[in-house]
């Protein structure tokens, strides 16, 4: 099986982690997506999850979830 495709290949990925307790769980997902999830979550913060894009040079294996839903605003 192979892995899931960005739907837009030709825009980089980038590192999004999402923390809530002990918990983090990292994704990949293209720029766009990546940034419209964050503005729309970061307009609407909820205190006990945080969300971010990490620039640490590392792309988890795992696609967000729903990854395309978010390329537009």
């Amino acid at each position: 099986m192979s892995p899931p495709v960005s739907p837009r290949p030709a825009e980089p990925d980038t590192h999004l982690r999402v923390i809530t307790g002990g918990l983090v769980v990292d994704f990949c997902g293209c720029r766009t997506a990546v940034r419209n999830f964050l503005h729309h979550w970061l307009s609407r913060p909820h205190p006990s999850i945080t969300a971010s894009e990490i620039m640490d040079g590392f792309l988890p294996h795992q696609r967000m979830p729903c990854e395309a839903l978010w390329l537009n605003p």
